[in-house]
């Protein structure tokens, strides 16, 4: 088997090869393919990975390329973690929006709207050779915003995609350590968007453990959050303080370092690691990255896709009628049950009233950006922003979107 790892050259990477190095002691031989246009990093994560596979007596052959069409051909699952434009972009992202008192933020809001410009076309491309290279592969995608990127795929081109992220997974486990039971036997009644998602409901092995669950996580939870589960009734998404507080986050991000700058310190430190010729298993270090649990996420995936195992996972997918009052072919996140080639989609129904408006504003949102980088449309482009709950203004609308293409001239040529 084949999996193809698209940005091979992440510091990502070896927390996603622990799970890969699992998968190959149920699925083998099994060829990983690391793709990077970073040939420095690449080399090193290659070699890393290699030592890492040595020391678990993995079944794997890791190879590395900067070509994206040997990384593809003949792949069985194509793993795209890109980020387009680096950590410069995304402080960029972080940036300027703050510059309008708006909220900077690599997945939410203007910040979002930028890399999701960026992101679109570069995955559409990876897409429409997969159709050639490819054709029966699947294609997980973890690049950010994930949401988008995934309906951006599923609309325009004819693979096979899922999304996800590591927020659900770190929710299940975040509700098996406070009721003390095993990660596998928690279900949660999960609807929503990528990064705009709500949990109304927790089970263990099917019973309602709900209340329980709600009078536990007040304590750990910030004020913040326990403002929000008081009034929705609903566990809150991380993200969602951005759109319920949106004022006094802006204020604190304009008072902070951007994490783009953390991440980039982050990264030096790592990479010297990885570097080193003894060093052989996953530094502890790559915590502090974030991501944590997306390795068990993509590889869970992995096995529930070729039928080794069987059950729920929530994963950004088309919404075909699951929730009620969003489009039919528009990607949502939700749990679904996936037995191999088939997937059933857990239905969530009618939106919660005290939510939709937002769910449904955030949807708009991102279909008009999507449409914008397909069409290279200006216009398109103004009224997504314009949109967006956390803008809600042309006037602010056209000021950041100026800001945005002036700063990302080569990625976004046809707004110009």
């Amino acid at each position: 088997m084949k999996v193809s790892v698209i940005g091979g050259g992440s510091s990502y990477t070896p927390e996603l090869m622990e799970g890969l190095i699992e998968l190959s002691f149920e699925v083998f031989p099994l060829e990983i393919y690391l793709m990077d246009i970073n040939e420095e990093r690449l080399n090193i994560i290659t070699d890393f990975s290699k030592r890492m596979v040595k020391k678990r007596k993995g079944n794997i052959n890791i190879k590395s390329t900067l070509f994206l069409e040997e990384a593809l051909e003949n792949s069985d699952f194509v793993i795209n973690q890109i980020r387009v434009g680096g950590q410069k972009a995304r402080f960029l992202d972080e940036s300027i929006p703050l510059q309008f008192n708006l909220l900077g933020q690599e997945t939410t809001g203007a910040g979002g709207f930028a890399n999701a410009l960026r992101t679109i076309p570069v995955v559409l491309n990876i897409a429409k050779k997969m159709e050639n290279l490819s054709p029966n592969a699947w294609l997980i995608n973890f690049a950010n915003p994930s949401g988008i990127i995934t309906e951006a795929v599923s609309k325009y081109s004819k693979i096979k995609v899922l999304g996800l992220c590591n927020v659900p997974i770190n929710f299940q486990n975040y509700f098996s350590k406070i009721l003390n039971v095993p990660m596998e036997d928690v279900f949660l009644d999960y609807f929503g968007l990528n990064h705009l998602s709500f949990v109304r409901r927790v089970f263990v092995n099917g019973k309602d453990r709900t209340e329980e669950a709600f009078s536990k996580v007040k304590e750990f939870f910030s004020e913040e959050e326990r403002k929000i589960l008081d009034y929705l009734n609903m566990f809150p998404n991380y993200y969602l303080r951005y759109f319920y507080f949106r004022e006094e986050k802006v204020e604190e991000l304009k008072g902070k370092p951007k994490r783009a700058e953390e991440v980039l310190k982050i990264e030096e430190k790592l990479f010297e690691l990885y570097k080193d010729p003894n060093l052989d298993e996953k530094p502890k270090e790559l915590e502090k990255r974030g991501g944590a649990l997306y390795s068990k996420s993509a590889v869970n995936l992995i096995f529930h896709l070729l039928g080794l195992r069987r059950g729920f996972q929530i994963v950004n997918i088309k919404n075909q009628g699951a929730i009620f009052e969003l489009p039919y072919n528009c990607v949502v996140e939700i749990p679904v049950f996936i037995e191999g080639e088939r997937i059933q989609r857990y239905i969530i129904g009618n939106l919660p009233l005290e939510v939709k408006g937002l769910i449904q504003a955030v949807k708009t949102y991102e279909e008009l950006t999507i449409e914008s980088a397909v069409e290279g449309s200006f216009r398109k482009a103004l009224f997504a922003l314009a949109q967006h709950p956390l803008i809600s203004s042309l006037t602010l609308a056209e000021k950041v979107l100026s800001a945005l293409i002036e700063a990302n001239k080569e990625y976004f040529p046809k707004l110009l």
